[in-house]
């Protein structure tokens, strides 16, 4: 999937020219300067009706901008707002500050009332936090873990990994990760094997980590999860050296709140982030985004700078001051609507333009983010913090039912495996439902995905070689639908259905996954 279609400026000079200009110390104000020279409103009232003025055009070449910038800019204004409410935000439930993890609901499963991601798993117990790399390199140390899936996955600010380790990737043995700043030019100790010497492309990193829960409901495997997540340590380098080379655990960390530049409207973002904003609070958070000496810009991308150039028509980039307010009506109103056509279109691609893999909606990435923003933004909206390659995991999403109707509450519906053709991975499969936004739901069982754990441990009712899920909103009154009732909000749903380890059939769309199927009243 590509979006160079939204590319109006391909053939600029690679950025191998530096372009500084553009992307270092472009003189403030310069953007709005060009927009009043354009003209905008300044159509006279005699031209022809059917020529298009030139305030006409002005308008929609600020409307192109701007759709442009929201694929180009959303995972990364996503990632900027993310950060100030992990590391910034002191009354948030997930501050941290930077350089620790946060454990949702204190290590426990994750419930309705967590609304810090779109698209939570619920199948692992995961951490996550910011690291900042500005001031010296992060070490991070993985215990050994032989008995389960478990992850640590870093993610720049444009949604790139930077690494992926873990039982997929490097073994069962416990590790120390060196993670590098972009630029770094200091000592490197020689405790690190070179393969566990991470350079980052930039100075600041989303840290995922992932440990398998088989029994959401056996305290004894919560405990034993909570313990590898207490040996899981985040230490700056100098910390680590000054305590022999080795992690300083978390509640022995002080709480280092993050210094970034904010926003008033940052507070009112934090949850539901795309729904909530904006046009205004996007392009100010972009500015900021373009602003931040921890965000490295990509080097030499000939894309990248031409889209900087088109953002510095508008006063947004490098070097620039941006103020909402201080701009001419008509330039809110093109930003406006290339904006809102953005995120139509980001939605419209998200539920339609993805792999069908029979009727839910696959997004593979192939780590090709650095030039194909409309996956990356698809990939922030529908998951943020998705992987960028589906060597770790994908996710298959599901909007309308095997009638092609809105999925939604009011309906009941089943979702039927085959117990000789369930989902091939390598690791495990989990199917949960969210309300139309992504979200968990509250319900009386505190269940919010169906997933082969359960099935292994025998914890789901199979017949006829065949795993039957009941998707509905009331309580099933038999007691075996009970066992495999998938709760199901009020209103609008949806699910993004999780593929770890997947095998390349569930990559391309060729399994045959099951439809969900609406059952006749």
């Amino acid at each position: 999937m590509s979006n160079e279609t939204h590319d109006t400026t391909a053939d600029t000079e690679s950025d191998s020219n530096p372009l500084q200009a553009t992307r270092r110390t472009a003189l403030r104000g310069a953007g709005l300067t060009s927009l009043l020279a354009m003209g905008i409103g300044s159509a006279s009232a005699s031209q022809p009706r059917n020529e298009m003025s030139a305030g006409d055009r002005t308008d929609s070449r600020v409307a192109s901008i701007a759709e442009d910038a929201y694929f180009y800019g959303l995972q990364q204004v996503i990632f900027y707002e993310t950060r100030f409410n992990y590391t910034q935000k002191k009354d948030s439930d997930v501050f941290v500050g930077v350089n620790r993890l946060y454990y949702p609901n204190e290590g426990r499963p994750i419930t309705a009332d967590f609304t810090a991601v779109v698209s939570p798993n619920a199948t692992t117990l995961y951490g996550q936090g910011f690291l900042d790399l500005q001031d010296e390199p992060i070490v991070i140390e993985m215990p050994e873990v032989t008995d389960r899936y478990f992850s640590l996955e870093l993610m720049d600010q444009y949604g790139i990994y930077p690494l992926y380790a873990g039982n997929q990737f490097n073994g069962t043995d416990a590790r120390s990760y060196l993670i590098l700043p972009d630029g770094y030019e200091g000592d490197i100790p020689g405790d690190f094997a070179a393969t566990d010497v991470v350079q980052a492309p930039t100075k600041t990193l989303l840290t995922e980590v992932r440990y398998a829960l088989r029994d959401s409901t056996d305290e004894s495997e919560i405990a034993f999860v909570n313990d590898l997540h207490e040996k899981t340590t985040i230490t700056p380098l100098s910390e680590w050296l000054a305590n022999d080379h080795s992690g300083v655990p978390r509640a022995e960390q002080s709480v280092v709140p993050g210094d970034y530049d904010t926003v008033p409207r940052m507070e009112d973002l934090t949850t539901q982030q795309v729904e909530n904003q904006t046009a205004a609070d996007f392009f100010t958070l972009l500015t900021l985004v373009l602003n931040d000496p921890s965000m490295s810009l990509i080097d030499d991308s000939r894309k990248e700078a031409a889209m900087l150039d088109r953002l510095q028509e508008v006063g947004i980039g490098p070097g620039l001051e941006f103020e909402w307010s201080a701009l001419d009506n008509d330039v809110q109103e093109a930003l406006t609507c290339g904006f809102e056509n953005g995120f139509e279109c980001v939605r419209t691609t998200g539920q339609e333009g993805l792999v069908d893999m029979n009727g839910w909606q696959v997004l593979a990435p192939t780590g090709d983010f650095r030039t194909d923003w409309l996956a990356r933004a698809v990939m922030a909206d529908f998951g943020y913090a998705g992987p960028d390659s589906p060597k770790s995991h994908v996710a298959g999403f599901r909007f309308t039912d095997a009638s092609g109707d809105p999925l939604d509450g009011s309906t009941r519906y089943t979702i039927t495996f085959d117990l000789d053709n369930l989902p091939p991975v390598t690791e495990f499969w989990e199917v949960p439902i969210y309300d139309a936004q992504g979200y968990f739901v509250e319900n009386e069982l505190d269940r919010y995905s169906i997933n082969s754990y359960m099935l292994e441990a025998g914890l789901l009712h199979t017949e006829a070689n065949e795993l039957v899920i009941y998707v509905q909103h009331e309580k099933p009154d038999d007691s075996e639908k009970v066992q495999n009732w998938l709760p199901a909000p009020a209103g609008g749903m949806r699910f993004a259905a999780r593929f770890y380890g997947p095998y390349w059939s569930v990559v391309d769309g060729s399994y045959d996954m099951p439809e969900v199927v609406p059952v006749e009243e």
